[in-house]
């Protein structure tokens, strides 16, 4: 399983300067088929330093969630790392 790109990336407007709310299409790539599915996802500056990320599946996927999760999460991390999200 690997997520190729997020797709229809948009920022949700919140009040708290710590969180980050979006909305996306994550492009996932399992074994040799790609299909795409909604996700949102927080984006959450602790107190302490550090990034927490939450990321909640919009839909049912015939796959075991855990792994999309994870790989989801590091994709997330790296992309705003970059400062590539919105």
């Amino acid at each position: 399983m690997k997520v190729i790109e997020l797709v229809n990336l948009k920022r949700k407007e919140t009040h708290l300067y710590y969180r980050k709310e979006f909305k996306a299409d994550a492009v996932l790539q399992f074994m040799e088929q790609t299909s795409s599915t909604p996700v949102e996802f927080t984006l959450e500056h602790q107190p302490l330093g550090g990034v927490d990320v939450r990321i909640v599946m919009v839909d049912d996927l015939d796959y075991p969630l855990m792994p999309i999760v994870a790989e989801l999460k590091r994709f997330i991390l790296d992309l705003h790392g970059r400062g590539s999200l919105p």
